[in-house]
């Protein structure tokens, strides 16, 4: 069925073009070194044994691109030997094992947030060039920063405990500090935030005049900031201005040195952009 709508939508493209667009069949393995040259500029060409594709959204919380949880790590081999050139090199998915490294390749661990790249004793300098070069364009697959960290065979310890967890261990720093936190238990911090209650913004509704006209009237009973009509807040001092210097309303001093200017953040002027109101100190 891919094959048969890929021909298709060649034969569209090519029906666009007049019949003018030559349609060239390239089958796995074979690849010409013009078709190779041509998938170079857009990165790494990748054999894969399924679809890893994910989307390129990113979890605001925890920093890890969607889907995370459903990734399987990936090892990919970097081999310059059955190549023409570098411009032709692809990497080769071998299975997610410690018996896949050889010393004159390269290899690259895809752990979904981040890239580990192996270097054999006996790969050659276009290997290593290639495979940092994909991993740094790993990133541009999936949103967020992929940590790329470099391994050299015989100095490899975390590379090699990484292959052991698996293809389906995550490496995630979120996960990782929240186990951390878990460990830790709950302190006083902790629970000052478990009581904080989320700040109720609007509710939409349907209602009765009758429930209007009551609203209405117990917002005009109600205190609050000034500058409203009809409406006062018994917890603000509100002092006439005068010519010459400030005073205190309470200490009566009128020492510039005592009164000065600061922002008040429970004042909020403006919500977008944030323009907050200023307030007056003695002290």
């Amino acid at each position: 069925d891919e094959k048969t709508a890929g021909a298709a939508q060649a034969r569209t493209l090519d029906q666009q073009r007049g019949g003018a667009a030559k349609i060239i069949t390239v089958d796995q393995g074979f690849e010409s070194k013009d078709f190779l040259g041509l998938i170079a500029p857009m990165g790494a060409m990748k054999i894969v044994e399924k679809n890893y594709a994910k989307t390129l959204l990113k979890d605001v919380t925890t920093g890890d691109f969607a889907q995370f949880h459903e990734w399987k790590n990936i090892l990919y081999r970097v081999s310059s030997e059955e190549f023409e050139d570098i411009n032709t090199m692809k990497m080769i998915q071998v299975p997610f094992s410690k018996s896949s490294l050889e010393s004159e390749d390269c290899f690259v661990a895809d752990l979904g947030n981040k890239v580990y790249i192996w270097q054999g004793k006996a790969c050659t300098t276009t290997e290593k060039v290639r495979a940092g070069q994909w991993a740094r364009s790993i990133d541009f697959d999936r949103a967020g920063l992929q940590q790329e960290t470099i391994f050299e065979e015989g100095d490899d310890v975390d590379f090699l405990a990484a292959i052991d967890k698996g293809e389906d261990y995550k490496e995630s720093d979120a996960i990782q500090l929240k186990a951390e936190s878990v460990l830790e238990g709950e302190d006083e911090d902790d629970k000052i935030a478990a009581a904080i209650q989320p700040e109720f913004k609007s509710e939409v509704r349907e209602v009765t005049p009758e429930e209007v006209k009551a609203d209405i009237s117990e917002v005009r009973a109600s205190a609050a900031a000034p500058g409203i009509p009809g409406r006062t807040d018994t917890s603000i001092i509100t002092i006439e201005k005068k010519d010459g210097r400030r005073r205190c309303p309470e200490c009566d001093t009128e020492d510039p040195h005592m009164i000065h200017e600061s922002v008040d953040k429970s004042n909020v002027i403006l919500d977008y952009p944030r323009v907050y109101g200023k307030k007056y100190l003695c002290g």
